[in-house]
């Protein structure tokens, strides 16, 4: 999901509709208020882009599985329902291909949000990061913490930071650190990471 392709229609579209409004008006208040709606419809777009613990743009925790839209312009243009061995699913795709999943425990409402494409991203203090960032990224979030998640007699380390969920890709990962991820005993430390090292996954929280 190119945030460009997106912002740019919607700032030529108002922009437009500006000008025509202040040449009937003849009025300074009126071009304010376009450019407040321009910057508002901006924001909004924005917003539609990052995920936190809560949600990423309309789609939101508790949200009940059947009513969410097929489509929500700026966010994703198609939907597919699906099953996981743990939870109903519902895929969330793009012009570039499937970006978010959402996880039903079966209640029928959205129980968990998990980024799968790169067209999401986290808002972070340092600079906004996504899938395939260097990891890096992670590790340099403020408070951010380690915890052990165990499942079906295995277990992996995550790192957890305002609600959300991150771990490692499983692509170019050193040594030190693939013995020490998959080991309770001790959470991986930053000097375990290289640069090659990216994020693999980002979500509300586990789909599991």
């Amino acid at each position: 999901m190119n945030m460009n392709k997106i912002i740019y229609p919607v700032l030529l579209a108002l922009t437009l509709s500006a000008c025509g409004k202040g040449q009937k008006a003849e009025s300074a208040d009126s071009d304010s208020i376009a450019e407040s709606a321009v910057m508002e419809a901006v924001e909004a777009v924005r917003q539609s882009m990052y995920i936190t613990k809560d949600s990423i743009g309309a789609i939101a925790i508790g949200t009940a599985v059947n009513t969410l839209p097929d489509s929500v312009p700026g966010l994703y243009t198609s939907k597919e329902n699906g099953a996981s061995p743990d939870a109903v699913t519902v895929v969330f795709s793009d012009d570039n291909g499937q970006e978010f999943i959402a996880y039903d425990f079966g209640e029928g409402n959205v129980d968990v949000i998990n980024v799968i494409g790169t067209g999401v991203y986290v808002d972070a203090p340092r600079g906004a990061f996504n899938l395939e960032s260097p990891f890096s990224k992670v590790l340099e979030l403020p408070g951010v913490e380690t915890e052990w998640m165990s499942y079906d007699d295995n277990g992996m380390w995550y790192w957890r930071w305002n609600g959300l969920w991150f771990a490692p890709s499983q692509d170019n990962l050193p040594r030190d650190l693939s013995m020490r991820l998959y080991n309770s005993e001790q959470a991986p430390t930053p000097k375990d990471f290289t640069d090659e090292v990216k994020v693999g996954f980002i979500g509300t929280g586990l789909p599991f």
